[in-house]
């Protein structure tokens, strides 16, 4: 019965190669459509269960007192050869410029606190900063010691801003404010040997998106010139790489899956690409290499791709059944991230089965029928 039905699929996808493309074409262009819908995620109380008092307790805490992320900017003396370069962080010049940088951070929207040292100095000098480091020093003095080094490090080679942010799972915002941050820390006219970095988990948050995306194209993209040096060094045929568009095709369709059920892209899923296609390229090996075989035997194009389908697509569908089996097992981890992994993978390799056994076959025929004869009468003037 399967069989029969496969075979069926097989002679149609054969028969009709452009349609089938064109179908598949249409149903990329919605996909890619929703797979810019895709967000990313990595607020850390998203990544656990939701029903857990720790977080249900922070989402209220923000609520009642706004925000609980915590952005700090670290302000510290570095090596420089300037002949006036502070040696103290205390230095008047360094005060004033973090005054500056404190009132630009103020104005940024989602930030609901700012607080230095140079707000207890002022404090204790009439609303005023000192214009001489000696003051200043005088200032502290009056402070008790355990106080006095909450403000600074011990050998004053260093201070710290506080900004508190209401940010909480919005990463589009929590991205805004890093990077306003940073420009003001850019424009701030710090004096030599003096330099501002933002750390805090606001900024750290940034920074893992900023990463989630380059790791995501990076090994997607090493992954499939891996596959493509491995498959052209197997069939020893330039058009081999066809069998890899099904995979091409399942990413853009797992990506428009993502988007379409506000799947986001987390520390997990941002390494389905890479995944998907060590996955997903043993179907098209596997079909590859049934067609040869198929062709060898002296059959035309069209019903070596139907006869490729009939016996290649059964194991091919048990083959990725026991795969998205084991895959879908993650949507029961206590950690979500996990869950979304797992429904991730197992929708990526679904899509490179049914193309494998739906598109390819309509692919190889247009190759053999079209682009084959193509190439050959190139060749021939070519070499003529």
């Amino acid at each position: 019965m399967l069989k029969e039905i496969l075979k069926d699929v097989g002679e149609f996808s054969a028969r009709h190669p452009f349609l089938v493309i064109a179908v598949v074409l249409l149903i990329t262009v919605f996909m890619a459509f929703e797979a810019t819908h895709i967000k990313k995620q990595t607020s850390y109380e998203k990544m656990l269960p939701q029903n857990l008092p720790a977080v249900q307790e922070i989402y209220e805490v923000r609520s009642e007192f706004g925000g609980t992320d915590v952005d700090m900017i670290v302000v510290k003396i570095v090596p420089s050869d300037a002949t006036d370069k502070v040696v103290d962080i205390r230095d008047p010049r360094v005060l004033r410029a973090v005054e500056t940088l404190e009132e630009n951070i103020r104005t940024i929207n989602g930030i609901t606190k700012v607080s230095s040292p140079v707000d207890v100095i002022k404090k204790l000098n009439g609303g005023v900063l000192p214009n001489d480091i000696e003051t200043v020093k005088e200032l502290l003095n009056k402070l008790p010691e355990n106080e006095r080094y909450k403000l600074f490090n011990r050998d004053f080679s260093m201070l710290i801003i506080t900004a508190f942010t209401d940010v909480g799972g919005d990463e589009k915002k929590n991205e805004q404010i890093y990077k306003q941050i940073n420009e003001y820390i850019k424009e701030t006219p710090f004096p030599p040997g003096v330099e501002a970095i933002q750390t805090g988990t606001p900024a750290l948050r940034a920074i893992i998106g900023k990463l989630m995306n380059e790791s995501q194209a990076i090994t997607t993209s090493v992954a499939m010139l891996a596959i493509l040096f491995i498959i052209l060094l197997h069939f020893r045929k330039v058009t081999s790489v066809l069998l890899l568009s099904p995979l091409i095709f399942a990413l853009i369709w797992t990506g428009g899956f993502m988007g379409l059920f506000g799947i986001p892209l987390d520390m997990a899923t941002s390494a389905v690409g890479s995944l998907v296609l060590g996955l997903g390229i043993d179907y098209g090996i596997y079909f590859g290499s049934r067609y040869n075989e198929e062709r060898e035997k002296g059959r035309d194009p069209i019903e070596a791709a139907s006869h490729t389908v009939m016996y290649a697509g059964s194991s091919i569908l048990a083959s990725a059944a026991t795969t998205v089996a084991g895959l879908l097992s993650l949507t029961i981890a206590p950690l979500p991230m996990m869950g979304n992994l797992g429904k991730v993978c197992g929708a990526g390799i679904t899509f490179c089965c049914l193309l494998t056994i739906f598109f390819l076959p309509a692919v190889l025929v247009i190759d053999e029928l079209y682009i084959h004869p193509i190439l050959a009468r190139i060749k021939k003037l070519i070499f003529k």
